[in-house]
Formats: structure tokens, C-alpha cells, sequence
């Protein structure tokens, strides 16, 4: 059942891998993806190769295999970067970062038949921490890129990463899945259910992958934005010079975060739920980034969290107001500048303790 399992999602991948590829205006990030599926393709059938005893040559596929297996946290990586960059020109780092670390495998390659065992111990644990260092790059760029688009957006729904989470996560059970085995494998006598087991994993992981991919890898790049470099902590505030940081007076800021107040009050522009940091500044005449600083110095929120605090309020008036009462909860969310249902009802219990249903009815 291993084998078969296992070589169905070797098959799977190539699918993806190919249908991916053969898109049409494809992004980077189709690119990144579709060589992600076909590297498992390769892999996959490599270590399904190496575990058959009735190939004479399958010996040959053991350190292929490991070498392979290094690379998926790197893909990982890539296609994270690839959901902010869109040209080749970007990724001139990363190129040179897979050719030292073929060019390490290669040499490795040539001692292996030499000194197999140990080759073999260097190779996976090579892997292991080559893996494990790319998947934390990738969650690190990640959480900077998120924190990037709360910074300039008010509805991200449309940019949803879960995927993106669960290949982080999944990537990171196969590894540790596949760490177990070898383990197992050398130090006791490993059952093949076990074995049965991860390349059901492996199946689950390579249909999501592919699956996801394709119906989501080019949604990113649709939105063009001006992200250039990982957003860093705001500047250290003090007593004496908190707003000098930012470039905008303390008494310009005040001014400045009244006049946003009483614009948010009388214009409502939180209804519009395509609303971005950039049209709010245009409509105050400021620059955008004055807009983040009173926000983070005098709100101490950043754009996100303050545009939905004040949908949430708009919503519970309206939850409360008999001219609204024909109009269902989800239409009342959307008509305050809401575009999505989970997110709606995920932010509306964690400002309130309740649910919007609850709420009305109370």
C-alpha cells in the first residue's frame, strides 16, 4: 500500500505541476509552485524507488532522494516571496542560494558511494536544517507581509493566506513525519502501516498543495502593491519626542487626529469596503504616512483594526435601529464596509464577546 499510495501522489504532483505550468500569464508565484509540484514529483519517486528491494538499482535513488527532500522549505519560501514580488530580477539571491546548495549536493554526491553511511547522515541532517531554516524565513516574511497590507488595507478577505498557512503547517508535519521514520527505521524494526500511513500525508499534502495553487496562485498579483522591504517595528517612542520619530509635530498630530475623528463620524468613509490608507490620507489632504503615525502614536491601532472598529460600531447601531430590522445581519455587515462573512463574525465576537445574532437578540 506504500508503494502504491505513494506513487499516486508522485502522479498527483506531476498533474498539478503540469497544469500549473501550462497557465496561461502566469505570475511568479505559478512558477515558483509549478516547480515546487514537479521537485515533488521527482522526489517522491526517487525515495518510492529506493524502498522497492525488487530493483536491483535502487540503492542509486537513496541519496538523490535525500537531497531532494531539502529543497521543499526553500520552495516554501519562494512562493511566499513570490505572493510580493513579480520579476525574476528579485530573486537573483535566491538563484545563487539553490546553485551552492547543488553544488554542495554534488559533492556530496561524489563521496557517496565511498562512504555511503556517513554521506547519508551528513545529507539528511543537511536537509533537516536546511528545511528548517527556510520555513522560518518563509513564516517570518510572511507575518511582515501581513502586517504590511493591515498597514494599508481595510479589507485583506480578498488576499486570504490560508493556504498558505496550512502548507506552511503541513510542511512541517511531513518533515517531522519523515524524521520519525528514519529514526524509526534505523533504530527499530519499522512497521509498514507506519510507512502506509505518512504517504497518506504525503497524498493529502500534494492535493493541497496543487489544488489551492491553482485556484488561488494568481489572485495575489492581481493587487499591486508598494511593498518593497519587510515592515520593521515602529520607531521607539519617548515622553519627551514621541511624534519627532515620525516626522510630524506633536501639536500637528493632535490637530490632525481630531480632524480624522470627526471625518470618520460625519463621512463614514468605512462603509466604502475597498477603503485604503492612501484614500483616507487623500481625502484629509495628508500623506499617508502621517495617518499611520497618529494611528499607532494616538489610536495605538494600526489601519485595520481601527476601520473595523468603527464598522462594528456602525453595525451594532444599526442591529439596534428599527429602519434596518427587514435587513438580514450579513446585509447590515456588508452595507458597514464588511466583504466577508467569517471575518465579519470573527472580529464582531472578539470587539463584543458575542456573536452578531446573539447581540441583536440580547
Amino acid at each position: 500500500m506504500f508503494q502504491t499510495v505513494t506513487l499516486f501522489a508522485g502522479f498527483q504532483a506531476l498533474f498539478f505541476g503540469v497544469l500549473v505550468l501550462t497557465k496561461k500569464n502566469k505570475s511568479m508565484l505559478d512558477k515558483h509552485l509549478s516547480a515546487w509540484l514537479l521537485l515533488l514529483t521527482v522526489n517522491i519517486l526517487c525515495i518510492t524507488v529506493s524502498q522497492n528491494e525488487n530493483i536491483l538499482w535502487a540503492g542509486n535513488f537513496v541519496y538523490p532522494g535525500y537531497i531532494l527532500s531539502g529543497l521543499h522549505g526553500f520552495f516554501l519560501y519562494l512562493c511566499i516571496k513570490s505572493l510580493i514580488k513579480n520579476s525574476s530580477k528579485d530573486f537573483k539571491k535566491e538563484h545563487f542560494i539553490i546553485l551552492a546548495y547543488l553544488l554542495l549536493a554534488f559533492v556530496g554526491f561524489i563521496f557517496y558511494h565511498s562512504y555511503p553511511k556517513v554521506i547519508a547522515i551528513i545529507s539528511r541532517i543537511i536537509a533537516f536544517v536546511w528545511n528548517g531554516l527556510f520555513i522560518i524565513l518563509a513564516v517570518r516574511l510572511f507575518h511582515h507581509y501581513k502586517k504590511f497590507l493591515q498597514t494599508n488595507f481595510s479589507n485583506i478577505q480578498k488576499l486570504s493566506f490560508d493556504w498558505m498557512k496550512f502548507l506552511a503547517f503541513g510542511l512541517i508535519v511531513v518533515l517531522c513525519g519523515a524524521l520519525i521514520l528514519v529514526i524509526l527505521h534505523e533504530f527499530f524494526s519499522l512497521p509498514l502501516s507506519l510507512y502506509s500511513a505518512f504517504s497518506v500525508i504525503v497524498l493529502v499534502f500534494v492535493n493541497v498543495l496543487g489544488f489551492r495553487g491553482i485556484k488561488h496562485s494568481t489572485l495575489f498579483n492581481q493587487i499591486v502593491l508598494p511593498y518593497n522591504q519587510p515592515q520593521t517595528e515602529n520607531p521607539p517612542i519617548n515622553k519627551d519626542n514621541s511624534y519627532a520619530n515620525y516626522g510630524l509635530k506633536r501639536d500637528d498630530a493632535i490637530a490632525l487626529s481630531e480632524k480624522l475623528k470627526s471625518f470618520m463620524q460625519t463621512e463614514k468613509p468605512y462603509l466604502n469596503m475597498d477603503l485604503t490608507l492612501k484614500d483616507l490620507a487623500s481625502a484629509l489632504d495628508t500623506y499617508p504616512h502621517y495617518i499611520t503615525q497618529i494611528l499607532n502614536t494616538v489610536f495605538n491601532e494600526n489601519f485595520y483594526d481601527f476601520i473595523n472598529n468603527y464598522r462594528i460600531e456602525e453595525v451594532k447601531e444599526r442591529l439596534m435601529d428599527s429602519q434596518y430590522h427587514n435587513l438580514t445581519v450579513l446585509a447590515i455587515a456588508y452595507d458597514c464596509g464588511f466583504n466577508s462573512k467569517s471575518t465579519f463574525n470573527r472580529i464582531f465576537k472578539q470587539k463584543t464577546g458575542l456573536t452578531p445574532t446573539q447581540y441583536k437578540n440580547k
